[in-house]
């Protein structure tokens, strides 16, 4: 790829602006993405994040760039609020569940993945999620190589890392914690423009917490097993003592173990702006004496109609799930992120959803009937359209209305063809597969179905569904999964598509 192609344009959060993207290496990125804390079901809100992250590292692998990738499973120490003094997430679930930490990240680790699969998010190193991953058997090696950190696995690297910081002179102990001493780094408030007074206002209440807390904004590097932390269910020995460690410091240990003391990209939601990031930047600083991120890219959340947050503590948030039962497909979620650039806002409804599936359908049907079993060369002049969107801050909007002017273009079917799948390196919506299969989806109505096994099941369902019968009901649909078939409820009945 020629050097013009190179130059890429990202926004990076504290310049608050549009920079040039110049790696330490050339032609090589490392990049570092906060993941999922794993204690529970992943919504749409949730989902979006990573998706707008797999396209990201699609696009600057396409673009040519050697991309090294590493995405976290926190599994322990993150708190029900960005406060130290919270519950841990992981542990309170434990509890409601009545079993033990590392049985529910697993649980939700494997249903993460299964989420992402579903979307066709790749693992970390680029390759894809294959199915039922065995989560509880994974070694610390092995979601390595593909790309995945889980927490739990990085405990006595964490440890090292809080005594490099202690040994700089950035730390102090109570007899409750280790906490970072942020008076020993000016520059905490000024990295990310956050006003002095606003960060200690929000973090007043920790005080009362620890009274032997030096500053209203030190935080937690190494939690002890003390006053109400005594009986912690996850703890390790320290030379602090029997504890845990702080959420922050398991990004700043793992990213700088698995990709060096010099980090391109770190990616996260903007709600880590406020605490999460300014953090990893005070121990990494702690650690090295030098900034160790280069460029901090940030999306934006899905909201609703009224400017809610989708969230799981506010319950106003559709899981996977939910959007199956409503009979739209996994792709048309994914096409429907694409047409907000990952720093817009989204404003989320249903109507909107199932606008963008009809899109995403109306498109794809179009060129599946394009396609003559040929496949050409892709279009020059469209392909460097394409580019330039990309290079663009990942302008997915642009590209999506590239495609639809691709799509509605005189160019000849297999040059089309094999320029939107070209596209769909990086956009990732499995068009290959549905152009070739003729249909955006294959929904069978119920008087076309042959299986006489998989009609009963479905007349079963019917019966049980009029009758109200939620339970039976969910049993049957259940069954059909297991035989490899999704059901879809519409209006004029039940419909089938084989996974």
């Amino acid at each position: 790829m020629s050097k013009e192609n190179k130059t890429v344009k990202i926004y990076n959060t504290p310049d608050k602006k549009r920079v040039t993207l110049i790696p330490h290496k050339e032609n090589e990125i490392t990049m570092y993405s906060c993941g999922p804390t794993v204690y529970n079901t992943v919504h749409i809100g949730n989902l979006r994040s990573l998706v707008n992250f797999d396209v990201v590292s699609r696009a600057l692998r396409y673009l040519g760039y050697d991309l090294k990738r590493v995405v976290n499973f926190t599994d322990v120490g993150h708190m029900s609020s960005d406060s130290d003094f919270g519950e841990d997430k992981v542990e309170r679930q434990a509890v409601k569940e009545e079993t033990d930490p590392i049985s529910i990240a697993n649980k939700y680790i494997s249903h993460v993945l299964e989420s992402f699969r579903k979307l066709n998010v790749l693992n970390p190193n680029g390759t894809p999620i294959q199915k039922d991953i065995n989560v509880p058997d994974m070694t610390k090696e092995e979601w390595t190589k593909l790309g995945w950190a889980r927490a739990t696995d990085y405990i006595p690297e964490m440890i090292d890392f809080i005594k490099r910081i202690e040994a700089n002179g950035h730390t102090y102990e109570t007899e409750q914690a280790v906490y970072f001493d942020i008076s020993t780094f000016p520059a905490y408030y000024e990295f990310f423009g956050q006003n002095l007074e606003e960060k200690q206002v929000a973090v007043r209440e920790e005080v009362k917490e620890d009274p032997k807390k030096r500053n209203p904004a030190d935080f937690v590097l190494w939690m002890k097993r003390y006053g109400k932390y005594k009986n912690h269910m996850m703890h390790w020995n320290s030379p602090w003592g029997d504890g845990f460690p702080g959420w922050h410091i398991e990004c700043s240990t793992m990213s700088c173990g698995l990709l060096g003391e010099y980090i391109d990209i770190h990616t996260g939601g903007s709600d880590l702006i406020s605490v999460h990031h300014p953090n990893e930047v005070a121990q990494n600083w702690g650690a090295y004496g030098h900034h160790v991120i280069k460029y901090w890219i940030h999306n934006e959340f899905v909201y609703t109609s009224k400017g809610d947050k989708l969230s799981k503590s506010k319950n106003n948030a559709f899981t996977l799930q939910e959007i199956e039962e409503l009979g739209i497909p996994y792709m048309a979620l994914r096409w429907y992120y694409l047409t907000s650039n990952y720093r817009t806002p989204m404003k989320f409804s249903i109507d909107s959803l199932k606008s963008s599936q009809s899109v995403y359908e109306n498109s794809v049907n179009r060129l599946a009937k394009e396609y003559n079993g040929k496949i050409g060369k892709p279009s020059e002049e469209y392909i460097q359209k394409f580019k330039d969107a990309l290079s663009d801050n990942f302008n997915t909007p642009v590209i999506l209305a590239l495609l639809n002017d691709l799509i509605k273009s005189n160019i000849s079917s297999e040059v089309k063809i094999a320029t939107v799948l070209e596209f769909d390196k990086v956009l990732g919506l499995d068009l290959e597969q549905s152009i070739t299969q003729g249909a955006a989806v294959k929904e069978i109505p119920y008087e076309k179905i042959k299986d006489k096994r998989v009609k009963e099941i479905l007349r079963q369902r019917e019966i049980a569904r009029k009758e109200k019968d939620w339970s039976k009901s969910d049993a049957l649909r259940d069954q059909l999964a297991e035989m490899g078939y999704r059901v879809i409820d519409k209006e004029d009945g039940q419909y089938i598509v084989k996974e």
